[in-house]
């Protein structure tokens, strides 16, 4: 069903086929970027906007909920979708949405208002990683590993860059002033996308387009290598970009550790910084030997590093080479098991393989924030870093029963 649906696309020359890879390369990441920073602001922003609107921190928890659960819920649609909407429309679509919640957030005057509004953006935000992965593995299938390496990294520079973006525009404008400057970059890439060339079509008939749609899920369901890779995303606590890194490192650092507030951010910072070089470096050795070994390789420097953060209690030499060393690492799974999913579906069920992965891989983050914080309130954080550096063993015996499978030659065309 899936194979009825699959069109050949018009052959282009080589030089107009560079030229528009590096524009889906750029556009791709740059709104990945975009999309961390405008996350990672609103979260500061946050903070501003508790007084003046009256919600406490049990309100912050579902407002992050809200958008986390609308986010991962739309992940796993996008393999039909993408059977019916070009998936550069899909994109611009989310990535205008985004900018229009973040700038209509100026207008809230409660906390019903601003959950209505995170919701959207979560919508917004949703087709990013499953969608902008699936074109970029498309286009880049000789070598995905470094494309997919690329799209991690420049979602982290969106990160690392939020904060300090965040506080300087908050020591000039209010917070509705913000929160529509930050807006306005994510409507403007939007509307970029809809420029973009896509790589395929779907067939004329509706009736194959929804048959192949839910018939790649099956296929993708069934196949026992895709699971175990999305499941890999899943078991692990940390690695999908924020999630407990965010959370609970600089709380630790203060709050154990005595360290002051200012160098605590600059701790993390080390850490985020590893976000920028380390998907690029394990997706580049993921080209080079078999992803199954790099794989297992970054996990178990993950599980060391994440024992060893937990034992060292004091600033010194050995916390910040640490730190980078953790950095380099804990990142590393999302760029190779993306390239796996990319090797293990093929063509045909792309789309649906990456919004399952996403879904899947995704799912588990709050369940490891709220572990993490109940054993770090009962037992302290260096346990809570033992048993966190479990789950990244449990990913390395996952790892023993999948097959190898030969890297498949890069696939670009038109349409």
């Amino acid at each position: 069903m899936v194979a009825d649906v699959q069109v050949a696309s018009a052959v282009l020359s080589e030089r107009a086929v560079e030229r528009q890879k590096r524009w889906v390369l750029g556009i791709v990441n740059l709104s990945h970027t975009i999309n961390h920073m405008n996350s990672s602001m609103m979260s500061i922003l946050f903070a501003v906007m508790m007084g003046p609107l009256g919600f406490g921190y049990a309100e912050l928890g579902v407002l992050q909920t809200v958008n986390t659960l609308v986010s991962n819920g739309l992940q796993a649609t996008y393999g039909v979708i993408a059977q019916y909407v070009k998936r550069s429309i899909i994109l611009g679509a989310g990535n205008t949405l985004l900018g229009l919640a973040s700038i209509a957030t100026s207008t809230v005057t409660g906390f019903p208002q601003l959950v209505f509004w995170r919701a959207m953006a979560g919508a917004g935000s949703s087709p990013q990683h499953p969608v902008g992965s699936t074109i970029l593995s498309t286009y880049f299938g000789a070598s995905r590993g470094r494309a997919l390496g690329l799209h991690n990294t420049a979602g982290n520079v969106g990160t690392l860059i939020a904060p300090l973006l965040a506080a300087v525009m908050l020591a000039v404008f209010d917070w509705r002033i913000v929160v529509i400057i930050i807006g306005i970059p994510s409507v403007f890439i939007g509307l970029s996308y809809f420029w973009l060339r896509d790589v395929v079509r779907p067939s004329d008939s509706h009736r194959a387009r929804g048959r192949a749609g839910w018939g790649a899920y099956v296929a993708c369901l069934k196949n026992r290598d895709l699971m175990l890779v999305s499941a890999l995303m899943m078991v692990g606590a940390a690695g999908r970009g924020g999630g407990i890194n965010q959370t609970y490192l600089v709380p630790h650092f203060i709050h154990d550790l005595g360290i002051e507030s200012a160098i605590a951010a600059s701790l993390l910072t080390i850490v985020n910084a590893g976000g920028l070089v380390g998907p690029l470096a394990w997706g580049w050795i993921s080209d080079r030997i078999p992803r199954k070994l790099a794989m297992q390789a970054s996990l178990i420097l993950t599980a060391i590093a994440t024992v060893w953060l937990g034992i060292e209690g004091s600033l010194g030499a050995l916390l910040l080479l640490n730190l980078a060393i953790y950095g380099l690492v804990v990142q590393a799974r999302g760029a190779i098991t993306q390239a796996m999913v990319g090797d293990y579906a093929g063509e045909e069920l792309e789309d649906a393989a990456y919004s399952i992965y996403f879904t899947i891989g995704f799912i588990s983050a709050p369940f490891w924030t709220l572990l993490m914080g109940a054993i770090m309130q009962n037992a302290g954080f260096e346990v809570a870093t033992r048993v966190i550096s479990v789950s990244y063993l449990v990913g390395v015996l996952l790892l023993i029963p999948l097959r190898l499978k030969p890297r498949q030659t890069a696939r670009v065309g038109a349409a």
